[in-house]
């Protein structure tokens, strides 16, 4: 297990859980638990971690869970009547991620409004890593419609028993010391930019999601001059301005977590590096388009345009890539440094996937707050509309009034 694998596991209490909620909106009829398990069973192969539990006691490794079972990890839920979805996502937010078995699970979530259906799968940022581990999502979804086959390959767990303890770690390293100071960061997670709050009491996390046309948001960003990530930052912002105010506190400019994506030399299965990008929330600026504007000098200020890799490079990799993206971006909390705010911009692919034979509407992407953390806001886009889901430590009454409102306004001024 990797330093920053221990860290982020280490944020994971259990009076306060921390994992991602990817939430896939499907058209038409959901299907039946066994037959999304065999389309699990034929792809989870490409994101083996999918199948790995954490293995000892104190310094832990990733090790193949013999009793694995798909099905153990797949539910299917009407939603309760009177409850809203945001209320029940808020509710799997919650709930601890089983620590005996591969940290993740994924619910067949019916009743939706519309006649859709939800994938929602709960999954801990320890387990992807962009490279060699993937989320599993990025493998399910394809270009076109595709009929679910029959046979799932066999697998059978390796009998290599996880390496455990001092002794196993420092066996062939070129530097103990190094690797002493390492264990001890495993040890607890608890090293220097580790946990920052130890949480004794649960607080609850509440959600909210919009969506909105892309199309608009590159209207937006060719008349002003800027980058549709500057817009997507600024509309996000209108939302922390509008949780702030809903609270009756006086508005303030909170630092921001805003992952950027720049050029590893195609050596991940992502195609970039997720990298830490520190700015300062212009939320008490007064107008739509001073906000905006003040946003695009910040992020370029930021921005080495040599390693910058564009949003279209990211969109044609292959496989589903936001969901692992969305994951590499939490786990850059690692970094260390306090912020109020964290805003996961992951671009998509800009025509349809397919779940099987069903069309995918839309992905959301929500993320447990952590640390100092008080609202994130994952940004995802798919088939030409952009979602924003936030999650916050306070109720979000107004967050998608206000996103829609600020591209309402940004609209009109830039004509």
């Amino acid at each position: 297990m990797s330093r920053t694998e221990a860290q982020l596991l280490a944020r994971d209490q259990p009076a306060q859980p921390w994992h991602q909620l990817s939430v896939l909106v499907v058209d038409g009829p959901a299907p039946a638990a066994s037959d999304l398990g065999r389309l699990v069973g034929q792809r989870i192969g490409y994101a083996p971690r999918f199948r790995q539990k954490l293995a000892g006691t104190g310094l832990q490794a990733w090790a193949d869970d013999r009793g694995f079972n798909i099905g153990g990890h797949l539910h299917s839920v009407t939603l309760p009547s009177g409850t809203t979805i945001e209320e029940w996502l808020a509710e799997q937010l919650a709930v601890p991620l089983d620590r005996l078995h591969p940290l993740w699970d994924a619910t067949i979530l019916t009743g939706l409004a519309g006649g859709a259906w939800a994938l929602v799968v709960r999954a801990h940022p320890a387990l992807i890593d962009g490279a060699d581990n993937v989320h599993l999502l990025h493998e399910l979804l394809d270009e076109e419609a595709t009929p679910i086959a029959a046979d799932v390959p066999e697998w059978r767990p390796s009998d290599e028993e996880p390496s455990l303890g001092i002794a196993g770690l420092l066996r062939g390293v070129s530097d103990p010391m190094r690797a002493l100071r390492d264990t001890a960061a495993g040890l607890g997670g608890l090293a220097e930019y580790g946990v920052r709050q130890v949480m004794t009491v649960p607080e609850p996390r509440h959600v909210a999601s919009v969506e909105c046309p892309l199309a608009d948001l590159a209207a937006i960003a060719r008349a002003v001059g800027c980058a549709v990530h500057d817009v997507i930052v600024a509309l996000a912002t209108a939302g922390v301005r509008g949780w702030q105010a809903a609270r009756d506190k006086p508005l303030y400019d909170p630092v921001a977590l805003i992952p950027l994506a720049v050029d590893d030399g195609g050596t991940s299965a992502l195609g970039c590096q997720v990298v830490p990008q520190f700015i300062q929330l212009p939320v008490t600026t007064i107008t739509a388009r001073e906000r905006l504007i003040a946003i695009a000098t910040l992020t370029q200020a930021r921005i080495d345009s040599d390693r910058l890799v564009p949003a279209t490079e990211l969109t044609e990799l292959a496989g589903f890539t936001p969901p692992s993206t969305h994951a590499v971006a939490a786990a850059t909390v690692a970094a260390g440094r306090p912020h109020q705010v964290l805003i996961a911009n992951v671009p998509g692919p800009a025509t349809p996937r397919w779940l099987g034979e069903q069309r995918v509407r839309a992905l959301h992407a929500f993320a447990s707050t952590i640390d100092d953390q008080q609202i994130s806001v994952g940004v995802s886009s798919l088939d030409g509309r952009v979602t924003f889901a936030a999650t916050a430590i306070a109720p979000l009454p107004t967050f998608a009034r206000d996103v829609v409102e600020e591209l309402g306004v940004l609209r009109r001024e830039v004509r």
